[in-house]
């Protein structure tokens, strides 16, 4: 009986014991609501199965740190000018976006969620 040839430098399925293969995972939710995109990892081509190695594992972590760190909301009352509804921008969501008065933006509908605000 022949025995099996394993590498030491590539993981094998758990399950099916099968060598998998390292693949580039378009969008992977990392945490609760929020996606990484082109995310290193290896698939079982037996059954399918994702899995990470300690150092993907700690990039995506990083990756997901950073996002955090540039992700942030701000509350803001709707307001009326003329016939329009108003909302402010705050200061240093301008300025982390370089937005300045008299620069034009578009406004784009989400479904019934909410907007997109974009620079020109």
């Amino acid at each position: 009986m022949a025995t099996k040839q394993i590498k030491e430098e590539v993981p094998y399925c758990a399950k099916c014991d099968q060598e998998m293969q390292q693949i580039l995972l378009p969008k992977y939710e990392y945490e609760e609501e929020q996606v990484l995109h082109n995310v290193e990892a290896y698939r079982c081509n037996s059954c399918g199965k994702i899995f990470f190695t300690e150092s993907q594992a700690k990039q995506m972590k990083l990756r997901s740190r950073e996002l955090k760190e540039y992700t942030f909301g701000f509350e803001r009352k709707v307001t009326i000018s003329g016939k329009s509804l108003v909302i402010g921008i705050p200061h240093e969501l301008a300025e982390h976006l370089h937005i300045e008065q008299g620069q034009t933006v578009k406004v784009y509908p989400m479904a019934n969620e909410g907007l997109i605000i974009k620079k020109c």
